[in-house]
């Protein structure tokens, strides 16, 4: 199961979106039935890094299983808190109501993330250097796709880009913006730094240090190289938490 800094954007705010649309009273039908078979969409999630023997996909679905019931057990009340937060939000709020907020969302995710390590750490140790050159490719593949999306995005104004964004997970929150919190969107990420290219080159330098602490998986101190490094994500995210946009 393999996850790196850019895909930790990525996930995040698939995985943020999906509980938030857990059950409660005025939650639909379709956010019930995602959150049921999170485990599933997980699980599918982390075969497309490489071609997986069936029992390394049976270890995956056992693990997705089991984040899945600790999230039921113990996080689904927080995000249900967290969601109430949102759905609370008025003329009154303010820009540490809303820096509250989203904090409370990364903690959540970390500790999600956290739950991962340990899985990941005995799953990378059965890997084949088949699979390891798999998921190299399957790296370079993303920074090149970024890579070209951030071309392509030159000309686009990204505090335009960043504020769209929440005006629509707003919408499919069921939550309505008022034009003060807008406006105040709007003054938040204006005064951001752009660390887009800064972050893909950490990116790939984190990549490589991955696939080069995997390739020598046998070594006595890899358990505890490997697990340094998927820790080291979290770290360089929260150096990093003043970039504004999400790579898919």
């Amino acid at each position: 199961m393999m996850i790196n800094k850019m895909t930790v954007k990525g996930l995040t705010k698939k995985i943020i979106l999906i509980l938030f649309i857990i059950p409660l009273q005025t939650c639909s039908v379709a956010g019930q039935f995602w959150y049921d078979r999170l485990d599933i969409y997980l699980a599918n999630y982390f075969f497309k890094y490489a071609e997986f023997s069936e029992e390394q996909k049976s270890y995956i679905r056992k693990t997705t299983k089991e984040f899945h019931r600790w999230n039921i057990n113990l996080e689904l009340l927080k995000y249900k808190n967290l969601l109430i937060e949102i759905k609370n939000l008025d003329d009154k709020t303010t820009s540490q109501d809303i820096k509250k907020i989203f904090n409370e969302g990364r903690f959540l995710f970390q500790e999600s993330y956290n739950f991962f390590i340990p899985y990941m750490v005995t799953f990378c140790k059965s890997l084949t250097d088949k699979q390891i050159k798999e998921i190299s490719l399957k790296f370079e593949k993303r920074i090149d796709k970024w890579e070209s999306s951030l071309k392509k995005s030159k000309n686009i104004d990204p505090v335009k880009t960043a504020v769209t964004s929440y005006y629509q997970l707003s919408r499919f929150l069921g939550v309505k913006l008022t034009k003060t919190q807008k406006k105040e969107l709007k003054r938040l990420y204006s005064s951001t730094e752009d660390l887009r290219t800064d972050s893909i080159e950490i990116q790939k330098v984190w990549n490589r240090q991955l696939i080069s602490i995997l390739q020598s998986r046998n070594k006595g101190t890899f358990n505890s190289e490997i697990k340094i490094h998927f820790y080291s994500l979290l770290n360089t995210e929260q150096n990093n938490e003043r970039e504004n946009v999400y790579y898919e």
